[in-house]
């Protein structure tokens, strides 16, 4: 059984003014033997190599592409991407079936789908009878063209996504199944008018924990064969965006989309659970000394680099100047002006920095720091998990600076915090700390979950706020929950794929 296994991966927002290059998805980018060498990292396409690999089938490598969360790409770079991916198809034909690691919130300037586009070409390609299944992100906008193109659609279930590799082999083992003829997937789409609040979709924390146990039941039904909700990426202004909800039996699609309205329908009835109402830098962390546990972790969720947001923002910096804080750490700040200025200085050196605040005016203005440089660093180093363990990362030129009780690190690239694995590389012992701010929502519980004493999802300035309202959507084409409280779903319509 020759199965071919590729994909691109890219989390896409409208409202990020800098356009992704080609540049970013060449960085993270594997064909050919390179493909038959992975399987090892906690990532959707390892996941999806080593299952091929374990149930005995044929890797056919077709190529796989990842770019951090940004800005749209151009029209060109996409077409350039989309070929690099179907060309090896193309010239593998026939293979017996296709898995592909697609994030499932992937657009380009003049494309809001591009998922469902990619899905449709190797279709094409592969013609109707030839099974494929695509493996998408939690933060998924799955479309119609999406599920009507693909045999199956599977989601990570974990947030932060400790289950990446899990999902590719669950993937690969299905697959194997629909290619030897004991099952006949039919999968069934229902998308909900609902932008989810990210601190309500951490998955071992309620609400969103029975939400999971919920959808737990529906996979433990004999005729089921995957379940999934995607929570949606709501900071794309297309038609698209929203929360959704996948099923796929044996050969029954009505039973298919019966379960996949029944769970809809549960969550629909408690939209109100999943928002959260905004909180102020300043006041989290009255409340994190109020309560004693330390580490205070303030996550800046509004200047996520993962969701493609510049991570230089200053408000939460500044406040922790402010207030003398002592122990205390800005994990990461995005600025590669600031770390030239770190290389100069040298290691031991003190220099005059004006760190972050300047990508967009929303994001400063800069703010002056006399510091010590502790650390430099090319900014290579690997994950140790749980989230990405084993998988390599570079955040470009970095460095670690210090003024006063103040720890800062700098970078060049658009990542998040995960782990502790880069602070700890540049000497920085997160575990001694009493006060961290993190550029990111969710994944940073992944390595900082077990340290922290208090986490607290703050809504500093930046460009993806979770107060939905305040952003520029035009094109949504319906009402949509929480910024319509009289949005409604129009059950009516059947989505069963066909």
């Amino acid at each position: 059984m020759r199965i071919a296994v590729g994909g691109l991966e890219h989390e896409a927002s409208s409202f990020i003014p800098k356009p992704t290059a080609l540049e970013a998805f060449n960085n993270m980018s594997r064909s050919g033997d390179e493909m038959r060498r992975m399987g090892e990292a906690n990532d959707i396409i390892d996941g999806l190599v080593r299952g091929v690999r374990e149930t005995g089938m044929t890797l056919v490598p077709l190529y796989w592409a990842f770019a951090n969360s940004g800005g749209l790409c151009s029209q060109e770079t996409y077409e350039i991407l989309k070929e690099r991916l179907l060309k090896p198809l193309r010239a593998a034909m026939p293979v017996d079936g296709v898995l592909l690691s697609l994030h499932g919130a992937f657009s380009a300037q003049g494309l809001d789908d591009a998922d469902g586009d990619i899905l449709g070409a190797v279709r094409e390609i592969i013609g109707p009878s030839c099974p494929m299944i695509a493996v998408n992100d939690f933060h998924s906008n799955i479309s119609r063209t999406m599920a009507h193109a693909a045999d199956a659609l599977i989601v990570e279930r974990t947030y932060p996504h400790t289950d990446m590799a899990e999902r590719g082999m669950d993937a690969a083992r299905l697959i194997s199944r629909v290619v030897k003829g004991e099952v006949r997937p039919t999968m069934a789409f229902r998308p909900l008018p609902l932008f989810w609040a990210a601190s309500r979709m951490i998955t071992d924390e309620q609400p969103m924990k029975a939400a999971v146990d919920e959808l737990n039941r529906l996979l433990a039904m004999p005729e089921v064969l995957s379940a999934s909700i995607s929570v949606g990426y709501q900071w794309a202004d297309s038609s698209v965006v929203g929360a959704s909800v996948v099923v796929v039996t044996d050969n029954n699609p009505v039973h298919a989309q019966e379960i996949a309205d029944s769970y809809a329908r549960w969550i629909w009835e408690r939209r109100e659970l999943w928002q959260r109402e905004p909180l102020d830098p300043v006041r989290a962390l009255e409340i994190g000394k109020a309560t004693g546990r330390y580490p205070i972790i303030l996550a800046d969720q509004a200047d996520n680099p993962g969701g493609g947001a510049p991570g230089d923002s200053t408000e939460v910096l500044r406040l922790f100047v402010e207030k003398n804080l002592q122990d205390a750490a800005v994990l990461y700040l995005v600025d590669p002006e600031s770390v030239e200025r770190a290389k100069r200085t040298g290691v031991g050196g003190i220099g005059k920095f004006q760190a972050g605040g300047k990508s967009h005016p929303l994001l400063g203005p800069p703010l002056p720091l006399t510091a010590e440089v502790l650390a430099l660093s090319d900014g290579h180093f690997v994950y140790d998990g749980p989230m990405y363990a084993g998988r390599d990362e570079y955040l470009g030129d970095s460095a670690l600076i210090r003024q006063g009780g103040l720890n800062v690190i700098l970078i060049s690239e658009m990542v998040q915090p995960m782990d502790l694995a880069f602070p700890r590389k540049l000497g920085l012992d997160c575990r001694h700390l009493r006060y961290i701010c993190v550029k990111s929502t969710g994944h940073f519980r992944s390595g900082f979950g077990p340290i922290a004493g208090s986490i607290f999802n703050v809504d500093a300035q930046g460009l993806l706020t979770q107060d939905f309202k305040r952003l520029p959507f035009g094109r949504l084409g319906r009402k949509v929950y929480p910024m319509d409280p009289g949005a409604e779903v129009d059950w009516s319509v059947g989505v069963e794929s066909c």
